[in-house]
């Protein structure tokens, strides 16, 4: 059990989540698949932060030895190049294993089994938070609708969203993974930027970027209308 506990702790302590070990083997008696959904979560997950920080020291190694006037061939730009690419396919799969992970803790919270961090903690988001964005990107014009397409847990995502001739802009949030933040900007049917904002930003920043990513891909389009 040791393994288990290890694994738990170290999985749910870099989302600010808690797991109550003590009970584990009870918990499991009652509703094993929950617990078993966690600790193949919580792999998966610290397999993909592994992955990726062992990427990221690679590249920094990389860039180190090109900075420190070495004689370099173009074999340290293709590493380099190489590391990127892997970093940026891995991405989609890093941010599943995320997201599956804050389902399976969200599972057991029902059970009393887990605990989202505390208000004020990274990674924390409380309902006023999420009502204080809302009624910002209102006032920049982005009304919501509920979308079908996000996981299954007990919050659908929320998109909100504004057009204007052919551009339209899109802000995502997912409850599910700690009210991760997407802003997407679209000309036609093309995403033309976008950016993810992770659990704990400041609301501030979110609308700011929001204001900036609206203003550029509006730029040379009529006014929403007011009413």
């Amino acid at each position: 059990m040791d393994l288990v506990h290890d694994l738990l702790t170290a999985a749910a302590d870099d989302l600010g989540w808690q797991v109550d070990l003590d009970q584990l083997p009870v918990t499991c008696a009652q509703v094993p698949n929950l617990v078993l959904t966690l600790i193949e979560a919580s792999a998966a997950h610290l397999a993909a932060l592994a992955g990726a920080r062992i990427l990221d020291d690679a590249a920094a190694s990389i860039h180190d030895l090109m900075a420190a006037g070495q004689p370099t061939g173009d074999w340290e730009a293709e590493l380099l190049t190489d590391i990127g690419g892997l970093t940026d396919t891995r991405q989609p799969s890093n941010d599943r294993a995320h997201r599956r992970l804050i389902a399976a803790l969200r599972a057991l919270q029902s059970e009393g089994a887990t605990w989202p961090p505390q208000p004020g903690a990274p990674g924390h988001a409380d309902t006023a938070d999420r009502s204080d964005l809302a009624g910002a990107l209102a006032g920049l014009g982005l009304h919501p609708a509920t979308t079908t397409d996000a996981p299954r847990t007990d919050r659908a995502q929320t998109t909100y969203r504004v057009a204007r001739g052919e551009h339209r802009l899109t802000v995502t949030v997912h409850p599910d993974d700690g009210d991760t933040t997407e802003v997407h900007v679209f000309d036609r049917h093309v995403l033309a930027w976008s950016a993810t904002f992770h659990p704990g930003t400041p609301q501030s920043v979110i609308v700011a970027a929001v204001r900036r990513a609206l203003g550029t891909a509006t730029d040379a389009l009529p006014a929403a209308d007011p009413s």
